[in-house]
């Protein structure tokens, strides 16, 4: 009804005395009204949306009264007024209107939480502007268990009519009655069509639960995460709009508004920054709790997204990790928020904060693995093309004074040159087919030249691979002998370590200690395997020994050595030779090739004596 100011006074009407206005009613008036009061109880009693049946129940309650309209409002526990939920023949501003306690009507009900029943609606001092202040008017409170929780309230016109003669009579005590019947029968239809969506709310609440958890568990990816959530918070819950910022570090600290849903996703096209000092979203972050604005033009803080419309309340949730805010769930609509809104969204916030800790985990996790393929790489490179290239350089560089001197010798060093070139070009074929997806394009048959490194290993095991190998270390002038005594095949992983801690310590030897001889052996020691590289050369500098037991000192080709062990469980010592020169220790707990696997696939072998 109208607003107006008017203290309750005198109008309010007690029970007691209406009996005095009540005029007598035929017996067939009385059935007839008790028939519509049944066929409303029936027609309130299926309908279990909230505003169809405010709706019903309005009308019913007008038609049977033979009020000329009407209106129905419900108690807003968060503000305490009645907001119009319902209107029947009244003009569409009627409609959501809020009266506090005392301003009209609705709100005279509210103060004093009984019916009012006036002759005129131009008592209440209301100025009028939305009802004509000639009508009669009846308000009644709606309860359950002694608590009001809506206000009916309807009015009638006391202009000439065919049906009622020159002038219609006001409301009497047998309406106030019969609009009691309404009220009481209502309140219980409203209380069962809220429980009944809160059950629904729950339900959904639920279903975004589980959703958020699907996409938590399915998804890895952060972006993909916070977007289907945002999609998945506003198709479940139907929030108009939907923002999940996350926090940029600045001077002020940013909230990146990338991932949106409802009307955001045609608003918002592109990554929308906030500073943190701005907005509710913003007063969420900064004071690490939710924020839950009803009224948003009423409220300071609030920032008007351009485009966006009808706008009314706005629900903002810090995603907390530990003590850090890391981003906001934020959700705008039309109609209040409850405080089962704010209790659901933090669940929701919670759920997001574990995906963004495990997507961040899934990074760290990805990036370290792919640290770990890039230093593998670079350890093969270093230890296997590396020390073919220096072999093939050490050649070049003696070749000249080879072929003047002797043109048989010329032509052998370039054929061992031209071998150690072909070896390098097989060992970087073989790196780069590890490089390639399993379903990858194999990588191009050997051209015939020698295999080497990989290859090697692959077709005959640690022990054939180092008989093989080890005369394609060296350059001129060095004599280089393997033995493998006792030697049993190993697990593929530990023979390849071994190979390249083989393949490094004899480069360091000649790169060096300019030895003449350079002797390599492996076998077993008790529980261990071992590979022993010695050297006749120059020894180690002054002070390199005791850098070289450091584990946090030495050069690139040390540090591969030490971790391509450690990998298995054993240890590098690098000592001084019994008569001069170096001994490189490698050793390592032993670790069988299974039955039928030599570590390389191919038949064990054992090698020795000096190549």
């Amino acid at each position: 009804m109208a607003v107006g100011r008017e203290p309750v006074g005198e109008r309010v009407l007690a029970h007691a005395p209406l009996h005095a206005r009540r005029p007598a009613r035929s017996t067939e008036e009385l059935l007839r009204e008790q028939e519509t009061l049944r066929a409303f109880v029936e027609s309130i009693s299926s309908e279990l949306d909230l505003e169809p049946l405010l709706g019903r129940i309005l009308r019913h309650a007008c038609e049977l009264i033979g009020a000329d309209d009407g209106a129905i409002g419900l108690v807003e526990p968060e503000t305490g007024v009645v907001q119009t939920r319902a209107i029947y023949r009244m003009p569409d501003e009627e409609l959501d209107a809020l009266y506090p306690p005392g301003v009209g009507l609705a709100g005279q009900v509210l103060a004093s939480g009984r019916p009012i029943l006036l002759d005129r609606y131009a008592d209440l001092e209301a100025p009028g502007r939305r009802y004509h202040g000639e009508n009669a008017v009846l308000g009644f409170p709606i309860s359950v268990r002694e608590r009001m929780i809506g206000f009916i309230g309807i009015g009638r016109c006391p202009a000439p009519t065919p049906e009622d003669g020159p002038r219609r009579r006001p409301f009497d005590a047998s309406d106030v009655e019969t609009l009691g019947i309404f009220a009481r029968h209502a309140g219980i239809a409203i209380d069962n069509a809220r429980r009944y969506q809160r059950e629904l709310e729950r339900r959904e609440s639920m279903a975004l639960l589980t959703r958020v958890g699907q996409i938590i568990t399915t998804e890895l990816d952060l972006d993909e995460i916070l977007q289907n959530a945002a999609d998945a918070i506003h198709e479940v819950l139907g929030y108009p709009n939907v923002a999940i910022p996350t926090l940029e570090p600045g001077e002020p600290p940013v909230l990146a508004i990338a991932h949106v849903g409802g009307s955001y996703k045609s608003l918002l096209p592109r990554v929308y920054r906030q500073p943190v000092t701005q907005g509710i979203m913003g007063a969420a972050a900064t004071e690490r709790r939710a924020i839950l604005v009803n009224d948003v033009e009423s409220d300071p803080r609030w920032v008007h997204t351009p485009g966006s419309q009808g706008i009314r309340a706005e629900l903002a949730i810090p995603i907390v990790i530990g003590d850090a805010v890391v981003g906001v769930l934020n959700v705008e609509g039309g109609d209040p928020f409850t405080e089962e809104d704010v209790e659901s969204l933090k669940v929701v916030a919670g759920q997001l904060a574990v995906a963004i800790v495990n997507a961040r985990l899934h990074k760290q996790a990805r990036d370290l693995a792919v640290l770990a393929e890039r230093q593998r790489l670079a350890r093969d490179l270093h230890d296997s093309v590396t020390q073919l290239l220096f072999g093939t350089v050490m050649i070049a560089e003696s070749l000249a004074n080879a072929w003047k001197r002797d043109k048989d010798e010329g032509e052998r060093r370039t054929e061992r040159m031209l071998e150690l070139a072909r070896a390098a070009l097989g060992e970087m074929r073989a790196l780069l087919a590890e490089l390639k997806p399993a379903d990858a394009t194999p990588p191009p048959p050997s051209d015939g030249g020698p295999q080497f490194g990989a290859a090697l290993l692959r077709d005959g095991g640690l022990a054939s691979a180092l008989a093989e190998a080890i005369p394609n270390f060296g350059g001129p002038n060095v004599t280089l002998a393997f033995h493998a005594e006792g030697y049993e095949a190993q697990e593929h992983g530990l023979e390849r370590a071994l190979f390249r801690v083989a393949q490094e310590a004899v480069s360091n030897a000649l790169r060096h200690a300019r030895p003449s001889r350079v002797e390599v052996r492996l076998g077993r020691s008790g529980d261990d395997v071992f590979l022993s590289v010695l050297d006749d050369g120059t020894g180690m500098p002054e002070g390199l020994a005791e850098r070289c037991r450091d584990p946090e000192q030495g050069g690139h080709g040390l540090r591969n050595m030490r971790e391509r062990l450690a990998e298995y469980g054993g240890l590098l010592v690098i000592t001084a030779g019994p008569s001069g020169g170096t001994c490189v220790r490698a050793l390592a707990p032993a670790r069988p090739a299974a039955d039928g696997d030599d570590g390389a696939g191919g038949m064990a072998q054992q090698a020795g004596g000096t190549p």
